[in-house]
């Protein structure tokens, strides 16, 4: 598995959206959608499935679903091209087993995240069925937060417990917390603020994209 850096989108409109995305998009593959619904989470941000359907771009989507029913959101996602999986979190009551069959189904990939106080065990009789577990390094919600310094004893506790599982890592993501994931077991790195709130982000990319 080759590790990846995957900037995250995380804006409350289409003009934001679109700048970010020309900042990183003939740098990277794969970019990350950050979709909050204001319930799940306080924060609410941008969505729009048609607008992410007519794009024209070379890039793939990650679609990280911090929302609390993720059924609703995939029902318009997984007809998209260009989306490549999508995440949705452990703690929502949702019906987790079907949600990543619906996923397989439509030939996308399907990983669980999973909050910082939530205990692992919760993902054990679906650890088998993901592509992906995205750990969180802080409560989600908005962007700029710092990692919690548990997090990385959770990446190595997940990775012991499923070392074919592949690992994301969200919050807290930047030149001084890559080396340390990447020991633990990450491979997809997603950075959000250490990106877009640098001088020259697409430079930024580059640089982090050279600690992998």
């Amino acid at each position: 598995m080759m590790n990846e850096l995957i900037p995250a989108i995380l804006v409350h409109d289409a003009p934001s959206f679109h700048s970010r995305l020309k900042l990183v998009e003939n740098v990277v593959t794969t970019v990350h959608l950050d979709v909050m619904d204001g319930v799940f989470v306080p924060n609410r941000t941008w969505f729009d499935a048609v607008a992410l359907a007519t794009l024209q771009t070379s890039l793939r989507f990650e679609i990280h679903l911090m929302v609390s029913d993720p059924r609703r959101y995939l029902d318009q996602l997984l007809g998209i091209a260009s989306v490549l999986r999508a995440i949705w979190h452990v703690e929502t009551a949702a019906d987790h087993r079907g949600l990543v069959d619906l996923c397989h189904g439509a030939s996308k990939e399907a990983g669980l995240a999973i909050n910082p106080t939530t205990p692992i065990d919760r993902l054990v009789s679906l650890a088998p069925t993901l592509d992906e577990i995205l750990v969180m390094g802080a409560e989600p919600g908005y962007s700029g937060k710092a990692m919690t310094p548990a997090a990385v004893r959770r990446v190595w506790e997940i990775h012991g417990r499923w070392p074919e599982r592949t690992i994301g890592f969200d919050i807290g993501v930047n030149a001084e917390t890559i080396p340390e994931l990447k020991q633990a077991g990450v491979t997809r790195f997603c950075a959000a603020s250490a990106i877009f709130d640098a001088k020259d982000p697409t430079e930024e990319t580059k640089r982090l994209m050279a600690l992998l």
